[in-house]
């Protein structure tokens, strides 16, 4: 019916009442004239998406977005209001820790109840029990009741369990930030090996870094509404823009009122950039790539020495909290190389209503490639930095070299070999 879709949704909505006090509620079930002393709040408003088969998609969105009622009724936990959702094969989820567990039941008898649960046989959970131990790496503790494991530990059983059910359909959200390292390498290389096998993935989370490098695409939910569905990176840029502006209200408002500064419309220097945003949008006026004898270019070697930087027009902002930034991604929208003056402990003077270039220079020592250019005019004095003017993919260049490089970049090395 579907081709190769594992889960398609088609006009989700979900929908509460809400009442303002708990007599409205009794006054309204026994009203003769159907009394309607509600109001209906929609946790997710006609939402459609559909995702293929060994699709990793990852779901992004702040606290009350709906992502959390969109996966329980994904998962079969909750009902729709109205349209209805498709999926194909067996679903494992880790929803929040210790979904299916129960407290008082030992990691050796909930081992046997989640896979229960899951539709295993007792043969075919024993059959798994060793593998799933062997990941888990919690040792005796095995044998003692879950409630008094510490949250890591809760974690690796809950994802060794929800791995070896060979499910069609994973979920997994943010249980994954819980662990050290190490445990968090191992859940990731598995994510990847069920890609390879075909397993869909819904991935859950605001670390939106994760979202660009580990998924295949991305939606972003925002008051229970589908605002976007396509490319990672793009998508995390535009979650990215609306969270630093403090939300749609307040962009709104800053836009009407002039609130910190003039938040001007994207300036037509820089149509094709990924996201560009601010509080004074329009200070740069120029971004540039060099190299040798200040020659514009577009590409480069990895031990070139490069000048990379901008022009700005200072307009209305205070110099004793400015910060002058650039990152060079690659194409997942991964940070390979991020430089500030703020974090070089450079302060910079000047006045308004002049022009000023900044200049980066440096050897990237980046593996052949192609990657894309943030630039910010920032003030990173206050806990979360406010931006002047932020512009996502300001540039695109490429880095090429015969040298066969392994790694992500490709770092100066002295290599001896002596006998001792």
């Amino acid at each position: 019916m579907y081709n190769n879709k594992k889960i398609v949704v088609s006009n989700l909505s979900k929908s509460y009442r809400i009442y303002n006090t708990p007599a409205d509620r009794f006054k309204e079930a026994v009203s003769k004239k159907g009394k309607v002393l509600h109001s209906d709040f929609f946790a997710l408003n006609h939402i459609s998406f559909s995702v293929s088969e060994g699709e990793i998609l990852g779901i992004m969105g702040c606290n009350g977005a709906g992502k959390s009622t969109l996966l329980k009724i994904i998962t079969g936990v909750l009902t729709p209001t109205l349209g209805h959702v498709f999926t194909s094969g067996r679903i494992s989820s880790l929803l929040e820790l210790g979904a299916g567990f129960n407290q008082e039941y030992t990691g050796v008898e909930n081992i046997y109840f989640y896979g229960t649960l899951m539709g295993l046989t007792r043969k075919q959970i024993e059959e798994r029990y060793q593998e799933i131990t062997s990941f888990a790496e919690i040792g005796d503790y095995i044998n003692q009741p879950v409630k008094t494991y510490s949250s890591g530990m809760f974690a690796r059983l809950a994802f060794a369990c929800a791995i070896h059910v060979e499910p069609d359909i994973l979920i997994v959200d943010e249980i994954l930030s819980v662990g050290d390292i190490r445990f968090q390498a191992k859940c990731f290389d598995r994510l990847k090996h069920f890609r390879e096998q075909g397993v869909t993935i819904l991935y859950v989370g605001h670390d939106v870094s994760m979202m660009k490098s580990f998924c295949d695409r991305a939606i972003w939910l925002n008051h229970g509404e589908l605002m976007m569905d396509g490319d990672p990176g793009e998508v995390a840029a535009k979650y990215t823009e609306y969270m630093y502006l403090g939300g749609q209200e307040e962009a709104d408002r800053a836009l009407t009122k002039g609130e910190q500064g003039s938040l001007k419309q994207p300036s037509e220097l820089f149509p094709e950039a990924i996201a560009h945003w601010g509080t004074h949008i329009g200070m740069v006026q120029r971004v540039f790539l060099q190299k040798g004898a200040g020659h514009d270019v577009d590409h480069f070697s990895p031990e070139d020495t490069i000048i990379l930087g901008f022009e700005f027009q200072a307009e209305d902002i205070d110099f004793d909290v400015l910060s002058v930034a650039v990152s060079i991604k690659n194409k997942e929208g991964t940070d390979m190389i991020v430089k500030t003056s703020f974090d070089e402990g450079i302060r910079i003077t000047g006045e308004n209503e002049r022009l000023y270039r900044v200049e980066f220079k440096m050897k990237t020592y980046l593996a052949v490639g192609e990657y894309y250019l943030v630039i910010a005019l920032e003030n990173r004095t206050k806990m979360t930095p406010m931006y002047y003017e932020y512009i996502d993919g300001a540039l695109l260049f490429k880095v090429f070299t015969d040298k066969k490089i392994y790694g992500k970049v490709d770092v100066p090395a002295d290599i001896t070999v002596r006998e001792v």
